[in-house]
């Protein structure tokens, strides 16, 4: 496999790389389990290098 033509990846700061995030409510209690929209998901960010 070519390492040199794939993309790196690296983990997405925002969903700490679990693809998803907890909506809370003002309290702090788990309201809900969102997709994560910065990476769709998938935990890793692309790069453009």
């Amino acid at each position: 496999m070519n390492q040199q033509n794939s993309p790196k990846r690296f983990t997405c700061n925002h969903c700490e790389g679990k693809g998803y995030v907890d909506i809370r409510d003002c309290t702090g209690e788990i309201q809900r389990e969102e997709t994560c929209v910065f990476c769709n998901g998938t935990g890793e960010l692309p790069t453009n290098n």
